[in-house]
């Protein structure tokens, strides 16, 4: 899954954008059959909103407000779509269904916790937010990106959400452990495999990776 928070459209390439447009178009028309032809080939595409994050509008959010039949939305979140995905006012996919009277989608909609977060969201995403202003430098103060929340790694066994990050050619892939989030830093310019990170209720702190044991040494061969 991806974690979309680029606010600048214009920071997409044009082909990009374009693809990214026509997905939310399909959502927007309730055109669910061209929509799932689309999943099949971009499946991480399935909580992206518009490019931009205007409203925030993921294709849940789009099924609720048009009270998509029952199967659709299934289908949705068999996809993967986060129940607990916010729009940029606040609102969740449930809460659009309720205001919309689409009563036979509320129980399917209600966010259903699979996984507890160690602590509760807000307190732990503090530190997770904290790691990736650290670790990004000035990159979310020259481009505004929308931080992520961390209440959709709640909603499987093993959701793992990758963040990419305009100006760092990379970004985060996080997920949750015992106990603690795993965050993973990489960039296409690390010579290695990134960084590791670990979130827990008192703060983070870095992973140190244990060194390879030195190889062997060669058999000597012996004097003739």
């Amino acid at each position: 899954m991806e974690w979309d928070g680029l606010t600048d459209r214009e920071r997409f390439g044009e082909w990009y954008r374009e693809k990214r447009d026509r997905f939310a178009d399909l959502a927007r028309d309730a055109d669910w059959d061209g929509l799932f032809e689309e999943l099949g080939r971009n499946p991480g595409w399935v909580n992206l909103p518009r490019p931009g994050n205007r409203s925030g509008f993921a294709p849940l959010h789009q099924a609720a407000w048009h009270g998509a039949d029952f199967a659709v939305v299934s289908r949705l979140l068999a996809h993967g779509a986060w129940r607990s995905r916010r729009a940029r006012d606040g609102r969740r996919a449930v809460d659009v269904a309720r205001e919309r009277g689409h009563t036979h989608l509320l129980e399917l909609l209600e966010p259903v916790v699979v996984r507890r977060l160690p602590s509760p969201p807000k307190a732990l995403e503090r530190h997770f937010h904290a790691l990736l202003r650290e670790r990004t430098g000035r990159c979310f103060e020259e481009i505004e990106h929308l931080l992520p929340p961390l209440e959709p790694l709640t909603e499987g066994p093993a959701v793992r959400i990758f963040f990419p990050v305009v100006g760092m050619m990379g970004g985060f892939t996080y997920r949750l452990e015992d106990g603690y989030v795993k965050v993973h830093a990489h960039s296409r310019m690390d010579a290695d495999d990134g960084e590791h990170y670990r979130v827990s209720p008192d703060g983070w702190s870095r992973i140190e990776r244990p060194h390879a044991p030195p190889p062997p040494p060669a058999p000597q061969s012996s004097a003739s």
